[in-house]
């Protein structure tokens, strides 16, 4: 006979809940005569009793090993980070001549809205925090106006190009219509084509985006399962040193047709450390951190801020560290204590990192954690674009004064 299989703690939790729920129907049965002259069995009654107390010390105890498993989980997933972020963040063996120019924002063409175009990441090492989320919301905060200048006047829609670095293709999917997607993926004209030159790639810039669902003023490049691929392939190049793969971003992104045909470029990345997250971080002025004001979530800024900060200072980057955006809070009009003790702690490991950054004084003066923040339930948290209506950033007085605050910071 076969020794039966070992359950990991999510297993067991599974099965002890499957448990309580027979043992509670049983109890129901036991109460519940057939007929109205037929006592309720209580010795039966009471048996079970026992039994469902046993079946919750049992999940207390699945409990604790579930907790340690994750605890664990995360240990190892520091250990995987920190190997491949060692990979990502050692400095280039490319000659200053060889490596793709950064074009600082003043020597930029004006862009659409007359400023300097600005080109935005958004990350978080940490998945689950309502990262594409918000940024798609913010997409639509500013592709419609809803926010306002440094003297307090408002704006007019701005053009945005948002670029989905995500492989599994939540925001593009979400985002656009369908049949557009699905010919852009067909004809593979999608964020994978990022990841080479131009020669390689063999299509122009403008053939890679396709419009913003419901919005006018915002394009959107769209992600798909190939660009896991590309992003493991342009790794192992890496590693190998066969190929310096950080700049691509700089070849595509930091062209005249690119400043002057956008206000912004927003670079929605995944949860990982990536060829396209590198990229994205390597060509842009600021990069800032969604994440949830909950336990799991804060532990995880100090390994995005590490990362960030090795990253900026080996590659010499330019840029800037705009701030921690709270997202998915419990109420409206403000902070609970609980996730006021969590944002100061998100703060704290920020302000540990910045120096990094070599901030100028303007800007380290700006507090590490924005103020304006997404409640959980304000309906912020939605992508809800499928019917051609805009997205809720669009309407949200949240997103306006979160749209707002990351102008200015960023001016």
């Amino acid at each position: 006979m076969s020794p039966s299989k070992k359950l990991s703690p999510p297993e067991i939790i599974a099965q002890q809940l499957e448990d309580f729920y027979e043992l509670r129907r049983e109890i129901v049965k036991a109460l519940t005569p057939s007929n109205r002259y037929e006592e309720p069995d209580g010795a039966r009654y009471r048996e079970l009793l026992d039994s469902l107390q046993e079946n919750l010390g049992e999940m207390e105890d699945a409990a604790r090993q579930l907790h340690q498993f994750y605890q664990d989980a995360e240990r190892r997933l520091e250990r995987v980070l920190k190997a491949s972020s060692s990979i990502w963040t050692r400095p280039t063996e490319l000659f200053p001549s060889k490596i793709p120019q950064f074009t600082p924002i003043e020597n930029r063409p004006p862009a659409p809205g007359g400023g300097k175009t600005r080109i935005v990441s958004f990350i978080n090492l940490k998945g689950g925090v309502g990262k594409t989320t918000l940024t798609a919301n913010l997409v639509a905060a500013f592709a419609s106006g809803a926010f306002r200048d440094l003297d307090g006047r408002a704006n007019r829609p701005a053009r945005v190009l948002v670029v989905d670095l995500d492989f599994q293709g939540t925001l593009s999917q979400r985002c656009a219509e369908p049949l557009v997607l699905q010919t852009a993926y067909e004809k593979g004209l999608t964020a994978t084509k990022l990841l080479e030159t131009r020669a390689e790639a063999k299509v122009a810039f403008d053939e890679l985006t396709v419009p913003f669902l419901g919005l006018p003023n915002a394009r959107l490049i769209p992600a798909d399962e190939s660009l896991d691929d590309k992003d493991v392939r342009r790794l192992n190049e890496l590693a190998s040193r066969r190929t310096e793969t950080r700049y691509y971003h700089r070849l595509w992104f930091h062209k005249p047709a690119v400043f002057e045909n956008y206000d912004f470029v927003f670079f929605d990345c995944p949860p990982r450390l990536t060829a396209s997250s590198v990229c994205a971080l390597v060509a842009s002025d600021f990069v800032f951190m969604p994440t949830a004001p909950e336990a799991f979530d804060v532990n995880a800024v100090n390994r995005t801020m590490s990362w960030l900060g090795k990253t900026r200072k080996n590659l010499n980057l330019s840029v800037q560290f705009g701030g921690a955006i709270l997202n998915r809070t419990n109420n409206e009009k403000g902070l609970t204590p609980l996730e006021e003790k969590n944002k100061n702690r998100v703060k704290l490991v920020c302000d540990d990192y910045r120096s990094f950054f070599q901030e100028s004084p303007e800007t380290s003066a700006r507090a590490a954690v924005l103020d304006a923040f997404i409640p959980r339930r304000s309906g912020g948290n939605y992508i809800n674009g499928a019917d051609g209506d805009a997205l809720p950033g669009a309407t949200l007085p949240c997103f306006h004064r979160l749209a707002t605050e990351i102008y200015r910071r960023i001016q």
